[in-house]
């Protein structure tokens, strides 16, 4: 009797072990520190990790903060690396960030400097970004000095409607 007690609360037991959550996700993801960027076109996705990005071509840029007065290096991958070719290309094309906390921002491509590409960063002043989500992006707008999103975990390319 007690061995079947046994069983019995082992065979009860077993699922929970196996399947463990905490705050209703899984250790596995609870632990993980490479946290993934979403990159979509025409609703095909495609996933990055710093790991990845850092095994591509780097880019660099240097912005001055104008309330600090503090100089800033930006290093990562133009985002014309992370889409595939001629994504891009047409200024009928708009970006569709989600970055920070829920928040959402659309871009038109005719709206961007075209001297200076939108840049996925994954470390500042050769430190990597800590956080939830360890990327910003650096864009620049025609006639508007350079702007960085920061906490970017998905970019979306879309076709203008």
């Amino acid at each position: 009797m007690l061995r079947k007690f046994r069983l019995l609360l082992l065979l009860f037991l077993l699922p929970t072990a196996a399947f463990s959550q905490r705050y209703g996700r899984p250790y596995s993801l609870v632990n993980d520190q490479q946290v993934l960027l979403q990159v979509r076109v025409e609703n095909k996705s495609r996933y990055f990790r710093a790991a990845d990005l850092r095994k591509m071509q780097p880019s660099v840029v240097t912005q001055s903060d104008l309330a600090t007065k503090a100089t800033h290096i930006y290093e990562g991958v133009t985002l014309e690396q992370l889409v595939p070719l001629n994504a891009l290309a047409s200024s009928g094309e708009r970006l569709r960030i989600e970055f920070g906390s829920h928040q959402i921002s659309t871009i038109s491509a005719a709206d961007l400097d075209i001297q200076v590409k939108p840049m996925v960063v994954y470390l500042v002043d050769g430190k990597p970004i800590s956080g939830a989500v360890p990327y910003y992006l650096v864009i620049k707008f025609r006639g508007k000095p350079v702007e960085t999103m920061v906490g970017v975990d998905c970019i979306a390319v879309e076709a203008s409607r």
